[in-house]
């Protein structure tokens, strides 16, 4: 019983330092590309979007009295 508990004990102090252990401590590497489009292309079609589905939701629909 006392083994089993040094042992887990043991595991559990030990177990986060692999972690340490298993990465490089290497520089990261740099990215090799660059965009080549601007991002204001990417707002642009989200906000003609966000337009559209504001306008169609507050777009008044055509009901009659008999709805009610």
């Amino acid at each position: 019983m006392k083994r089993s508990t040094l042992l887990l004990g043991a595991t559990a102090v030990l177990a986060p330092t692999t972690v340490l252990f298993a990465q490089e401590l290497s520089k990261p590497p740099e990215p090799g590309h660059s965009p080549k489009t601007s991002p204001v292309l990417g707002y642009g079609i989200a906000f003609l979007l966000f337009a559209m589905i504001v306008v169609l939701s507050l777009w008044p629909s055509k009901r009659s009295h008999t709805d009610l």
